[in-house]
């Protein structure tokens, strides 16, 4: 992962981080921490593809199936 991917994600710890999945499922979460193959692990998660959130607590994402991370507005 680029040094630049680094410091954007470094900067969205602690912070909610809305995602989007290669099964087009979009969660969002609290940003634990991260590595460099943009794992990620996730706590406060909640399923908002359907129209009921579904609560599932902590999760650790791997990274191939992500294809968009919305960051938090600053």
């Amino acid at each position: 992962m680029s040094s630049e991917i680094n410091q954007i994600l470094d900067v969205c710890v602690n912070k909610v981080v809305l995602i989007k999945l290669r099964n087009h499922t979009t969660i969002r979460g609290k940003l634990q921490t991260f590595d460099p193959h943009m794992n990620l692990v996730l706590t406060e998660v909640e399923d908002i593809t359907e129209e009921k959130p579904k609560n599932l607590d902590k999760i650790i994402l791997r990274g191939d199936n992500i294809l968009i991370v919305s960051l938090p507005k600053e």
